[in-house]
């Protein structure tokens, strides 16, 4: 038994995507969050691809983690957002973003219970800016809950349609809108450079309308 907390974020858009446009358009664009370092069955989920979203593409997509708090504490859980470019052979890599959990979770309060508006620095391969991605997020309270161990399981897949997708890859749950089209999840070298975060608000509203 560990205890853990929820967390409710919503990856909302990003702005100035260096790489998302060229001499033949604009890219359509999502992002895949993760928490790396837990140990357990990673999370992951797939915004909605912006179809032409190019370098301001916009999601507005909530996701729900369980989050280990003390892991979190130690500076031992990272947040991490790859941005992507959906093409039809491969898809391109436009950037990371990389948020340690033990700063979100200092950033809140424990008698506050409002939503945190943040946006973080999208960082290249070599760590070079290439654009900021805002969400927003909120801490639900502790519980004591057990996580199985690493799940196995086939490649991913999404629905078609208006629908909700699940799958895995690599033993991470994926879930994803359907309405996303094509552009499956795929692997990416890692960006090892932690995100700058840009600025922080706070507002009263509920995380999900």
């Amino acid at each position: 038994m560990e205890f853990h907390k929820t967390l409710d974020l919503t990856l909302v858009s990003a702005k100035g995507l260096k790489k998302a446009s060229s001499i033949y358009g604009k890219l359509h664009v999502y992002a895949v969050a993760s928490i790396s370092g837990t140990g357990y069955k990673v999370q992951k989920f797939k915004t909605p691809i912006h179809k032409d979203g190019g370098s301001d593409p916009t999601w507005n997509f909530p996701m729900k983690f369980t989050v280990n708090e003390a892991a979190g504490l130690e500076n031992r859980l990272t947040l991490v957002v790859k941005i992507k470019g959906a093409r039809m052979f491969l898809d391109k890599n436009l950037g990371e973003v990389r948020v340690p959990i033990k700063e979100l979770l200092q950033g809140v309060k424990p008698e506050e219970k409002t939503v945190q508006n943040v946006s973080y620095e999208v960082r290249g391969r070599y760590g070079e800016l290439e654009g900021v991605v805002s969400f927003s997020y909120k801490f639900g309270g502790s519980g004591s809950v057990y996580l199985p161990q690493a799940v196995r399981g086939a490649g991913g897949h999404a629905s078609s349609g208006n629908g909700f997708g699940t799958g895995f890859v690599d033993g991470s749950l994926i879930s994803n809108v359907a309405n996303s089209g094509n552009g499956g999840v795929r692997r990416a070298k890692s960006f090892p450079t932690v995100s700058k975060r840009v600025f922080k608000s706070r507002v009263h509203a509920p995380l999900v309308p």
